[in-house]
């Protein structure tokens, strides 16, 4: 039996690439193999400040390149079936690699305001990441993180398989959020930091 590699709807090549935020950040190409390219900025970026909104994106399902968006299983009878629960990007974006310590987010609210958000004080030439479980719940490919940092969580398998308390650390998006508090099956709120804000409970979200 052949199997197909699933190939991203954006997936640029070294030698015609065409930046698509050309004054924000760039792709550092790396081997296709080991999936080592990276996005690299060409500015600097305060915390808390918005790298650019995230449009232009294509309905999905759930591949090693793709983001969710909403609950996937759905939780609750009454959301609409017909809405993605992922995404593909169709810009550079799909470049931002993993890292349990990121130095920025995804926003990805039910509302379809979706955004790119700096965690922390970016330097031009750094590489931009992003926690994959912010957004992912049980990941198509999981995969072992080598991002070296004290908060390395090891495997990275998506929301799913990671504790409230160690969640709770994290900025995560409310999907994210209502998963885990279905997963719990407790009446106590699932804790985590809201993007932008202090630790908050979290027990449901509109989708």
């Amino acid at each position: 039996m052949t199997i197909t590699r699933f190939i991203p709807p954006y997936l640029p090549k070294k030698e015609t690439y065409v930046p698509t935020h050309p004054d924000l950040f760039l792709i550092q190409f790396g081997s296709e193999e080991d999936y080592s390219s990276c996005l690299i900025t060409e500015r600097s970026f305060h915390k808390g400040e918005v790298l650019c909104p995230i449009i232009n994106t294509l309905p999905g399902i759930k591949k090693y390149s793709s983001v969710q968006v909403l609950p996937d299983p759905p939780i609750s009878p009454d959301q609409d079936p017909s809405k993605p629960r992922h995404i593909e990007l169709q810009s550079d974006l799909l470049y931002v690699n993993h890292s349990c310590d990121p130095n920025v987010a995804f926003e990805v609210p039910a509302s379809g305001d979706w955004k790119v958000r700096a965690l922390k004080d970016i330097k031009k030439g750094e590489i931009l990441t992003f926690a994959y479980f912010s957004t992912e719940w049980d990941m198509d490919q999981p995969f072992r993180c080598l991002c070296g940092s004290p908060r390395c969580l090891g495997e990275i398998k998506g929301a799913k398989h990671i504790a409230p308390e160690v969640l709770a650390k994290y900025q995560v998006n409310d999907h994210i959020l209502a998963l885990k508090q279905h997963q719990t099956s407790s009446s106590a709120p699932v804790k985590a930091k809201a993007f932008g804000a202090p630790a908050v409970s979290q027990t449901s979200v509109a989708v």
